[in-house]
């Protein structure tokens, strides 16, 4: 088994959401029923398991064809629910293959399966996005079209809101509805492929942004680019952590805190492992279970005293302390001082 187990950031999800929402869908008994956090909406910069957030996004939305509900979640999305840091790494880039890059060192940071890749084909270019672990999901087309959008919006950023590309592909099998081609009109698009992936004109990656800014393409010769990797500083990405399995799991847990569903079978379910492996897995981390529980409370809670919005009770609430005087004592135990004293020192 992988250590990296699956996770995306709610505010993919809450695309979603939003669309349903907007059709009529009971969203609210939903998610009510579910096995998502119950205040998802509310907190987007948190994970939750990639699995159980396709499941609940294809229930919700069952009266529509697979494919089609994608597309719409697609056509809702863009590049502003990433965050501002991340958003300057893509937009300051001078040419659409920088672009690329940019967003393609950053998306592991969005989605922890996703693992997105640039590479020559002839006189084109195709990016990846190869979802490990989760190629043959049943509504993995779910993730497969925000994925693939967040390419098309870096692309039309450069080149224009007109731009379409000349092939897209699915691993997902689900039929093609009327939409998606009257969407795509010349795209070529494949269900069944080996990865989700996109085909790029070579031209456009080589395109200045600020050549386009004062029209002068004609006379701009770009400097020969690499398909390599992106080096982008961890302040950044927003996030310096790989996705080991402690992180990953502790990730999971902090959506649950405020609602207090922690319990370590269910932490267990929403990993897709039994609990006796999870426990088994962590004690091979040098952790365990309770210890996991009190790092995520506590950097869950370290966060949000950085936003000065929240009472100090809010943040005691949200990471699932009983009482402030229970989240004064735990927070001085990881860092010598109260949560007030913390946040005069931050702000």
């Amino acid at each position: 088994m992988e250590n990296r187990l699956a996770l995306v950031r709610a505010t993919h999800l809450n695309t979603y959401i939003s669309v349903l929402r907007d059709m009529g869908a009971p969203i609210d008994r939903e998610l009510a029923q579910s096995r998502l956090p119950k205040y998802i909406e509310e907190t987007p910069d948190l994970y939750v398991s990639l699995p159980v957030a396709m499941e609940w996004v294809a229930r919700t939305g069952r009266d529509l064809p697979a494919m089609e509900l994608g597309l719409i979640g697609a056509q809702a999305a863009s590049l502003s629910s990433l965050r501002p840091t991340q958003q300057a790494a893509i937009m300051t880039a001078q040419t659409g293959l920088k672009r690329l890059k940019a967003l393609s060192a950053l998306s592991r940071f969005e989605d922890s399966a996703l693992e997105m890749s640039i590479r020559q084909e002839a006189d084109d270019v195709r990016v990846t996005c190869n979802m490990r672990g989760m190629e043959r999901h049943p509504h993995v087309c779910f993730a497969e079209w925000l994925n693939l959008q967040a390419i098309i919006s870096v692309l039309r950023s450069v080149v224009g809101p007109t731009w379409f590309p000349s092939e897209l592909c699915f691993t997902s099998t689900h039929r093609l509805p009327d939409a998606v081609h009257l969407a795509f009109p010349d795209t070529r698009i494949l269900v069944g492929q080996a990865f989700a992936s996109i085909v790029v004109e070579r031209a456009c990656l080589a395109l200045s942004t600020s050549v386009l800014a004062t029209n002068a393409q004609a006379t701009h010769r770009p400097a020969p680019q690499t398909l390599g990797p992106a080096p982008l500083d961890s302040d950044q990405i927003g996030q310096s952590e790989d996705w080991e399995f402690v992180t990953v799991l502790r990730k999971m847990v902090q959506p649950y805190l405020a609602d207090r569903r922690t319990n370590v079978a269910f932490i267990a379910e929403m990993a897709g492992i039994s609990k006796r492996t999870l426990q088994r897995r962590l004690k091979l981390c040098g952790s365990s279970y309770s210890g996991l529980l009190q790092e995520a409370r506590f950097e869950l809670a370290r966060q949000n005293l950085e936003n000065p919005a929240l009472k100090v009770i809010d943040v005691a609430m949200m990471a699932g302390y009983e009482s402030p005087q229970h989240f004064a004592r735990a927070f001085r135990r990881f860092t010598g001082i109260t949560p007030t004293d913390y946040r005069d020192q931050t702000s």
